[in-house]
This record gives C-alpha cells, sequence and structure tokens, in this order.
C-alpha cells in the first residue's frame, strides 16, 4: 500500500523488505465501512514468475472485496482461482486474512499455512496466538478452511508476518525464532507501530550480522489504542 489507513483509534503500520530485487511478499488493507481486512502472504520463490502470481492475487482480492466474503470464503475461492497457475508452476502461497470488526473489536480470520499472527495483551502481558487449519493455496483444487473470531481490547497489539522474520539465521545457523521476536514486541510496546517495525528488523539484521536478508521480510503492526 502506498499509505497506511487512517482508523480513529488504531495505529497501523506495515513493511515489505524484498530480499531480491523481486520479492514474493504481499500485505494489504482492504477498508469497508465498518470493517478493516487485513491481508499477508507469501509466495515460493523469489523470481519474476512468483511476483507476477503475487500480482494476481493481489488482483484477484481487490477486486472481490466489496463483495465482503468471510476470510474463508476468500481463500477457498483465492485457491479454486489459483490452483491451476500455481500447480503448473510448482509454487505455493500462504496467506492469512484477518478481518477487524471495527465496532465490535472482534477479529475474524482464516488462514491458509502461514505464520500464525500474534496479539500482544498488555493487560496480562501475555501472547496469543492467531491458529485456524487450513492448508496452503496450490495444492488442492478444493480446500475448506476453519474460521475463527477472537475479541481485541484497548492496549492489544496485533502482529502479522512472514517467515523470513523468524527464520533468520546468524553465523552459528542459529534461527532468529519465536520467542525472541515475541520478546521484541513485549520490550517495545509502548513506542507507536512504526518503532515497533523498526527495532524489529533492526533487532533482526544485528542478530543476522548483516543487513540484507535471505528471505522477504514482511511485517503489520496494529496497536489499539
Amino acid at each position: 500500500p502506498k499509505k497506511m489507513p487512517e482508523i480513529e483509534g488504531l495505529d497501523i503500520s506495515g513493511i515489505c523488505v524484498p530480499a531480491k530485487q523481486v520479492g514474493g511478499d504481499y500485505y494489504d488493507f482492504i477498508i469497508h465501512e465498518n470493517d478493516l481486512d487485513i491481508v499477508i502472504a507469501d509466495v515460493s520463490g523469489h523470481n519474476i514468475g512468483a511476483a507476477l502470481l503475487m500480482a494476481s492475487t493481489r488482483t484477484f482480492i481487490q477486486a472481490h472485496s466489496q463483495q465482503m466474503f468471510p476470510p474463508r470464503t476468500t481463500l477457498e475461492t483465492l485457491n479454486s482461482f489459483l490452483y491451476k497457475d500455481l500447480s503448473s508452476s510448482e509454487l505455493f502461497i500462504t496467506m492469512f486474512y484477518l478481518r477487524y470488526e471495527l465496532k465490535k473489536n472482534n477479529l475474524i480470520y482464516a488462514n491458509a499455512g502461514h505464520n500464525q499472527p500474534l496479539i500482544y495483551r498488555r493487560k496480562s502481558d501475555s501472547f496469543d496466538l492467531l491458529d485456524a487449519e487450513g492448508m496452503i493455496l496450490g495444492i488442492l483444487p478444493q480446500v475448506k478452511f476453519e474460521e475463527k473470531k477472537i475479541a481485541v481490547e484497548s492496549g492489544d497489539i496485533l502482529v502479522m508476518y512472514t517467515d523470513g522474520i523468524v527464520e533468520a539465521q546468524n553465523k552459528r545457523e542459529e534461527l532468529f525464532g519465536l520467542e525472541r521476536f515475541k520478546e521484541l514486541i513485549r520490550d517495545n510496546s509502548t513506542k507507536n507501530s512504526n518503532e515497533i517495525i523498526n527495532e524489529t528488523l533492526e533487532e533482526t539484521r544485528l542478530f543476522q550480522g548483516r543487513r540484507h536478508f535471505n528471505d522477504d521480510v514482511t511485517m503489520v503492526v496494529v496497536k489499539i489504542n
């Protein structure tokens, strides 16, 4: 997106850092009257074909967004639409589709094999993982996805990301990992969403011992104020 959504009570930031000149990660925001859809995805591969498939994915989602399909229906329809292209190119896509019901403060979501987003609960100083059953896109022509709902409240932080962060490696081939990632979110929870992202990327680079990532890195942070 060229700019972040401006929604009262929410502090939203996102970033996508390609590992190469052509990236295969994607995130987007779709604003409805009373809802905000957030999608994050990762296509296998880092070539032109992968980038074109992700571009097709974005076009499909944008074209169908105003019909307000539930997240699971969007993933099921998208999988059917992309199956032939993905299977013939031997690529696949992981995706997490989330709908934020702004007036109810509920998150409704479905997952196509993507990294489980985090919710940091400030009041309890704990994390929730947004888990839902669902196969990655492009493996089978017809797939059913589980859809779940969870409530959020003031002080909570939603973090969506791709595996380029948690699978970053240092010189000893150790992974950055989910626990280190969660500690970073906790330590920077008083900062704004953009600062949380910047601190995370900087710490990941320091862990690696280099500035460039081996995989695309994408992160979306929503602070509920």
